[in-house]
């Protein structure tokens, strides 16, 4: 991100590899920031949480003598360290899930079916650069690759009653971090103010010089028994001036914001409400997705393609939903569904799979556009069981090597230039000449739903097509529809053919005058058979 917080893509100048992680940025070494070439071109998006570490979080509690003291004073202190006594020995150690990790204006759930003693617990974040073991106080910081801000949320009556630390800050959404990650030669370690405000009013205000165990000590301790991995994330404690430090306690309430700052970090700023996703967004296999479920009966799930969304389908959905309950979701990295890192087809699958046990959906019939088709059909493979019928609309085949390099260039086009570079050219080669010089508004929308796709989850599904390997097919035994297009130049008729007489129980439809957005080319006429063949496959 820029000064005016314009994300903007970044690649290694030397490799022209695409940095897509801070992972990928740590692993690079020591060099690796100055070998980046960062895009002129603005992307859209959401800021994330800049790392998710691959493990769990090592936190260090009580490590500000006054904080360890309002501990010791609070009631919730369940080791019952007597008050002139709270300064500990040697650095106490617990951890958080990777999975409770937030970002930066993520709302932190209160829990309030749990806890009613919600806290909050502003901290400096570790992030370390390259693996360490056994490490010395004097070369600990050279295994550092920067800082970040945590917010140790903490439900203390949970903390307190299970005379433990793991559930009561181990909730979901109990740690938010960010908004940035900062390489060290940025921060004097020694030297960084941090405060955290609740409401606009300040609690916390003081200094990592009042650390009892500095960053090197910390290293140290961790890594004389175990070896810190590169990307490993470490929080440093909080200081005085938590919720439960006040007489009467000041837990957080629904409402309530929280910013953590400190000198060169940033603000990590949160609010404390339900977590009501008005994006209908989902889990499914990790990630979240946006779906919409409408109608009853046997379930259908509709499957979109690369470059679409669930508003493919929009046409179809009405019908099918008299008869049917209808599921449709935008994949990773789609439409309104978040990129969260590169998939494949296996991984689709499993996003599909989720969906389906998470609506205790048994068995379904499948209908799926082009790129979608292998999803349908890889699913139908590795859960035969679980799968009634499928229509394939356009479908795709592995892609030759000539097709491979195109497909792959053309993610190289995106990142480098945006859906801009490319929704044009896509426009004027998918779609009939029929389509184009009739239909005005379906070439809009086409071009509306290229253009509105995240960059780098368009390019990253273009990597995962030529990257896919067509399922055995042959042992595909529940009935299949075939739709095209004789203008469809991704799934020419002739595939088509070839492909109706590897199913075992499939029939084939071509339509006339279309090319291969077939359900927004000819909207009636796509509707009719997925109606006709849902009735009686």
């Amino acid at each position: 991100m820029d000064g005016n917080g314009a994300a903007r893509a970044a690649r290694f100048s030397d490799t022209g590899e695409s940095v897509r992680s801070l992972q990928q940025l740590i692993e690079a070494g020591a060099d690796a920031s100055a070998r980046l070439a960062i895009a002129d071109t603005v992307e859209g998006g959401k800021v994330l949480a800049p790392i998710v570490p691959h493990r769990n979080i090592f936190c260090v509690g009580r490590n500000y003598s006054e904080h360890a003291a309002e501990f010791a004073r609070s009631g919730f202190d369940a080791t019952d360290s007597a008050d002139g006594q709270h300064v500990p020995q040697y650095p106490v150690v617990f951890t958080k899930p990777a999975a409770t990790v937030i970002a930066s204006d993520d709302v932190i759930d209160p829990h309030t079916d749990l806890t009613s003693a919600l806290d909050y617990e502003g901290e400096i974040g570790i992030i370390i650069g390259k693996r360490a073991t056994k490490v010395t106080k004097a070369d600990a910081l050279e295994y550092v690759w920067g800082y970040t801000l945590i917010n140790d949320v903490t439900a203390r009556d949970l903390q307190r009653d299970h005379k433990q630390w793991f559930i009561g800050k181990s909730l979901d959404t109990f740690c938010p971090l960010g908004p940035w990650a900062v390489s060290a030669d940025e921060v004097d370690i020694t030297n960084v103010q941090l405060q955290t405000r609740v409401n606009g009013e300040i609690r916390q205000d003081a200094n990592t010089a009042q650390l009892i165990f500095d960053v090197p000590t910390i290293i140290e301790t961790l890594s004389a028994g175990i070896t810190l991995e590169p990307g490993d994330v470490i929080a440093t404690g909080t200081p005085v001036g938590v919720g439960i430090g006040f007489d009467p306690p000041k837990f957080l309430q629904t409402g309530d914001e929280v910013i953590v700052s400190a000198t060169g970090l940033g603000e990590l700023r949160n609010s404390v409400g339900a977590v009501i996703d008005r994006d209908h967004l989902v889990p499914a296999a990790g990630r979240r997705l946006f779906r919409e479920k409408t109608g009853a009966g046997p379930a259908v799930v509709l499957i979109h393609g690369l470059g679409g969304a669930t508003t493919v389908f929009e046409t179809q959905v009405a019908a099918l939903a008299e008869t049917n309950t209808v599921l449709r979701y935008d994949l990773s990295g789609h439409g309104r569904s978040p990129f969260a890192g590169a998939a494949g087809i296996d991984e689709w699958v499993e996003e599909l799979r989720a969906l389906l046990d998470a609506e205790g959906i048994t068995t379904t019939a499948l209908v799926a556009h082009s790129m979608g088709t292998l999803i349908a059909t890889t699913f139908a493979t590795r859960y035969p069981d679980r799968v009634s019928s499928i229509a394939l609309l356009g479908p795709v085949r592995t892609q030759n090597d000539q097709a491979r390099k195109g497909t792959r260039a053309r993610a190289r086009v995106v990142r480098e230039g945006g859906m801009s570079a490319v929704a044009d050219t896509i426009v004027a080669n998918a779609l009939s000449r029929k389509t184009l010089e009739t239909q005005p508004l379906t070439s809009a929308l086409v071009r509306e739903l290229l253009l509105g796709q995240n960059p780098e989850g368009y390019a990253a599904a273009c990597e995962a097509l030529a990257a896919a390997v067509e399922p055995d097919i042959t042992s595909i035994d529940v009935p299949v529809l075939l739709v095209t297009g004789d203008a469809d130049p991704v799934s020419p008729v002739a595939v088509n053919e070839d492909l109706l007489a590897l199913y075992p129980n499939a029939r084939l439809h071509v339509l006339d005058g279309v090319g291969h957005w077939h359900p927004i080319e000819a909207p009636d006429a796509v509707t009719t058979q997925l109606v006709e063949f849902l009735a009686k496959p």
